[in-house]
């Protein structure tokens, strides 16, 4: 295999344990709203999940109009907690990895469905904005993301590191290599999906 020159990132479950903020956020507000108790579990499953749709998988016996009320207020504390984690938010060992990936002067991007409020404000937060040469979000199909990214480049020296299955289709529709974010998010059953599956962020740097 060429070694990887271009690197593409998702976010949530793959860089980030969101899932942390989040399930802090809605336990200050599940109190005063007619919603269910959830777990971890339940949140970590629906990452990934764009907009209310979000809401949706996680509470699908729920009102609409309750879950128009929960959204905005989960998606203001769950960005106050992220700014307090600060690099906390991000899993072991990412920083480590992003930094010997600059150095070996690999040029790598975000390609996130989440909002653009909270992936800069995530980014921000954990302060590796600098890292990536572009930052794309705040949009449905992950697969057109990775697509104007690409290009017309060469499809065998880039990647698209994700943990779930519209990571690997992002990077099967540009025919770049599929590694899945093993110490993220990745259901052991997802495996499959992707070409490489990481251990530890580290192991990324077998592959440059």
């Amino acid at each position: 295999m060429t070694k990887l020159k271009q690197i593409i990132f998702d976010m949530d479950g793959t860089l980030s344990d969101t899932a942390k903020a989040t399930y802090t956020a809605i336990k200050q507000v599940e109190k005063h709203l007619d919603i269910p108790p959830i777990t971890d579990a339940i949140i970590r499953d629906a990452m990934g999940i764009a907009g209310l749709d979000f809401y949706r998988h996680m509470y699908p016996t729920v009102p609409l109009e309750t879950l128009l009320k929960l959204e905005p207020q989960v998606d203001a504390l769950e960005l106050s907690a992220i700014q307090n984690m600060k690099q906390s938010v991000l899993f072991p060992e990412v920083v480590e990895m992003l930094t010997a990936l600059k150095q070996a002067g690999i040029t790598m991007y975000i390609a996130s469905t989440g909002s653009k409020i909270h992936v800069h404000g995530t980014l921000e937060a954990a302060e590796i904005q600098g890292f990536f040469t572009e930052i794309h979000c705040g949009e449905p199909a992950k697969i057109s993301m990775v697509q104007r990214i690409v290009g017309d480049a060469d499809p065998r020296e880039w990647a698209m590191v994700g943990d779930m299955f519209k990571d690997s289709e992002a990077a099967r529709g540009s025919n770049i290599l599929a590694i899945g974010a093993g110490f993220g998010y990745l259901a052991d059953e997802d495996y499959p999906l992707f070409d490489v599956v990481l251990k530890t962020p580290r192991e990324l740097l077998n592959y440059v």
